[in-house]
């Protein structure tokens, strides 16, 4: 069966490697099986990584509060906090999301079976491809994020050494330790220390992007669900249809709202810090579109990172936005359904078919960020638009730190 638990469970499993949904059998084909318990290896991966990126935020911290803050260096205390509440958002929705997962396969259960078509591609395939293209983009992203750091580390000490009529001195602790010092005024500077550091930073990094691959997975299985219920009323035009059809397809359709409320009732708040943190990070990258680089790999990870960071999140507001789409799709179909081919009891069809499009009219059919805002595509538009106001303030109080060009490589 093509339903939403089965679509997710690998991409489930693949985010719980990374300390986050610690959630029992959601690889079962049964959601029944799904369950939480305190007592397991995930739940000590999740408070391990908790511990280790309080750690690291700590380090950031301390760092800033001796050398001082500013809009540029905020921007890893933001990372980790972020990284930080992400995590404790998955961990919280880890025990609800038993029961949530065995409400939305119940509802589904429905549009399995005929009338209802599959449309193509299928809900696997759909959600899979966009985990397996942000997964591999973000992987891509942090190898050049490493290649960038490395690269520019070693052609530092080469020219430093000939300067200097040195020997060339290129370690892993000297790497670690150049680039992330302010770990090291918490902690020893060793081989152990380092290596925690990288792959803590690799965890972090995973869970930043995989909080907006969550809401993508979401988004489009409900999506599929108001598809389908389009496919079907669209299918009724030029057609005789009796009354029962429609109140048939009134109460599937206030099934899946109902299904709706519910999901966005547990995922609110990671919507809400996924819409912060893409806004915040977008306007901090673009900051620094201006700004001279040293090497030509630091080029090639600065555009990589931000063009990824800009469709990632466009990537999550039209997904999300699918959903809204649908449905008003559904309504349009609606409304052509021609009164030539109503029954001959016209006055109950026609109060079914009044009663299903004001209930498509009145009701916003979309997620939101604890509603507070709905993710639609005229939201996608007016986030774009605050970017754009934030970011001219922004680049004038910047200019006198642009103008500075670049630091002494050897100082």
């Amino acid at each position: 069966m093509d339903t939403f638990h089965r679509a997710v469970g690998p991409i489930l499993i693949i985010g719980q490697c990374f300390s986050l949904m610690p959630v029992l059998g959601v690889g079962q084909p049964n959601p029944r099986h799904v369950r939480f318990s305190l007592k397991t290896v995930r739940v000590m991966i999740t408070l391990l990584f908790l511990v280790a990126s309080t750690t690291l935020n700590l380090s950031m911290i301390k760092h800033l509060a001796k050398i001082g803050v500013n809009a540029k260096n905020l921007v890893g205390v933001m990372f980790f906090t972020c990284v930080q509440s992400s995590s404790i958002l998955f961990f919280s929705l880890a025990p609800r999301w038993p029961r949530l997962i065995r409400f939305w396969t119940r509802t589904e259960m429905i549009f399995i079976r005929k009338p209802y078509e599959r449309p193509q591609p299928d809900l696997s395939s759909r959600v899979r491809r966009a985990a397996a293209t942000i997964l591999s983009l973000s992987a891509v992203e942090h190898l050049l994020y490493l290649a960038s750091a490395v690269v520019s580390q070693y052609r530092r000490a080469h020219l430093c050494a000939a300067l200097n009529n040195t020997t060339v001195h290129f370690t892993f602790e000297d790497y670690t330790y150049k680039n992330y010092d302010y770990v090291y005024e918490l902690l020893p500077n060793t081989t152990a220390v380092g290596s925690f550091i990288l792959v803590g930073n690799f965890f972090c990094t995973f869970v930043w992007n995989y909080m907006d691959l969550f809401i993508m997975m979401v988004g489009k299985g409900i999506a599929y669900r108001f598809e389908q219920i389009k496919m079907r009323i669209n299918k009724l035009l030029d057609k005789e249809v009796p009354e029962s059809i429609f109140m048939e397809i009134r109460d599937h359709y206030i099934k899946l709202i109902e299904l709706l409320e519910y999901v966005d009732e547990d995922l609110s708040g990671i919507i809400l810090l996924s819409c912060a943190n893409n806004l915040y990070f977008v306007c901090y990258q673009l900051l620094n579109i201006f700004n001279k680089l040293r090497w030509p790999i630091n080029y090639v990870y600065f555009w990589f990172s931000l063009l990824f960071l800009i469709g990632r999140t466009a990537f999550v507001f039209l997904t999300a936005a699918a959903i809204n789409d649908e449905a008003k799709e559904a309504l349009g179909v609606l409304r052509r359904v021609s009164d030539k081919t109503w029954c001959v009891e016209k006055f109950f069809f026609l109060r079914q078919v009044e009663r299903l499009i004001f209930q498509m009219t009145t009701t916003t059919v979309a997620l939101s960020g604890k509603k507070f805002y709905f993710l639609t595509r005229r939201l996608l538009f007016g986030m774009a638009g605050t970017i754009v106001t934030y970011e001219l303030v922004l680049l004038q109080f910047d200019e006198p730190n642009r103008s500075k060009g670049l630091p002494e490589l050897c100082s």
